[in-house]
């Protein structure tokens, strides 16, 4: 693991005794005890931590120097009015003593929850929208009503065009068995990140290619990014859909992957906002709370077709992967 990426780290007495020490060691003056505290709040300069200090300079950096040392903090470059300048910021958040000489060897280990698209908590519906289960039960067009039908749970394609859809999934620790005699605990404060992934295009009449539509998407009541979805699509078959799905109706859309890390969060791999895991406040909530959404007030309010496991091209329903930072433990 690249030490710019590291926010979590395993130490052991026995195999990183050396790194263990620079840790002990940077941590036991109070001077730099008070660097991270600042740190922790923004990335500051040299100079700056000084100041708040009230210590010298050659001080301040001789402090720094020993945490970037022991990977709890690092240099980063930023901007000012004096142009580009040397920052620090941190490196590690939190660390993992082992004792046993042999511990099982960390991994991230990813849970992946299977949302069934009409198992929304929560919604609001303007025409055009509607519900379709795979044997047509909810083919009731225009009709929000609807929305809140029971038979919404077997529901393989939503669509709208304003308004959202609101999930709430359960976020607890958990444990499980790897080998015999071995147990694993999965904690929400190791949480590395989450990544939701849904079929979805833009909805109108019939179907447009052309027709755009900005689709937002929520966490816990944070904002992680709008993205712009290009069109409603429907020139060819949908590969899932069943034979009674109408060829002029939306057929399929682009699969999308939304991942909250440590750094922000990234569509389809491409960063597009600060939004990070440790802004969810995980830790404090037993229910992970997300939306995909249509505003009113949108440059293009062009609604949005949600398909699920048994319509369009992809065979899944929401999938979210949490990934952990896990530390197994034997048991004798």
């Amino acid at each position: 693991m690249e030490h710019e990426n590291t926010r979590l780290k395993l130490l052991t007495l026995y195999d990183n005794e050396d790194e263990l020490a620079k840790v002990c060691s940077a941590l036991s003056v109070q001077t730099r005890r008070d660097i991270i505290k600042i740190i922790s709040k923004a990335p500051s300069s040299v100079n700056e931590i000084a100041w708040k200090l009230n210590i010298p300079v050659s001080t301040a950096s001789v402090n720094i120097k020993s945490l970037v040392d022991a990977n709890i903090l690092r240099y980063t470059s930023g901007s000012s009015k004096r142009g580009n300048e040397k920052l620090v910021s941190l490196n590690m958040v939190m660390f993992n003593l082992m004792l046993d000489r042999n511990p099982i060897a960390p991994s991230d280990n990813t849970q992946t929850i299977h949302v069934p698209i009409g198992s929304y908590t929560s919604y609001k519906a303007e025409p055009t929208c509607g519900i379709n289960t795979p044997d047509g039960v909810l083919v009731i067009e225009d009709t929000p009503a609807m929305f809140s039908s029971p038979q919404r749970f077997n529901a393989g394609h939503i669509w709208l065009k304003c308004g959202y859809l609101e999930y709430k999934v359960p976020l607890l620790n958990y444990s499980g068995s790897r080998t015999a005699g071995t147990t694993f605990m999965l904690d929400k404060h190791t949480i590395r990140s989450i990544c939701f992934r849904f079929e979805l295009c833009s909805e109108t009449a019939m179907y447009d290619h052309n027709c755009k539509s900005d689709i937002t998407f929520s966490v816990n009541g944070s904002e992680a990014c709008t993205f712009l979805s290009a069109g409603d699509f429907g020139e060819h078959r949908g590969r899932l859909n069943p034979d009674w799905h109408s060829d002029n109706d939306s057929q399929y859309g682009l699969l999308y992957s939304i991942d909250i890390r440590y750094d922000g969060t990234y569509l389809n791999e491409k960063r597009v906002s600060e939004l990070a895991i440790e802004d969810l406040d995980l830790a404090k909530n037993d229910l992970l709370t997300f939306r995909i959404e249509v505003k009113p007030d949108a440059k293009h309010v062009g609604g949005f077709n949600l398909f699920g496991k048994t319509f369009g091209d992809y065979e899944q329903d929401i999938d979210i992967i949490i990934t952990y930072q896990n530390i197994g433990h034997a048991e004798k």
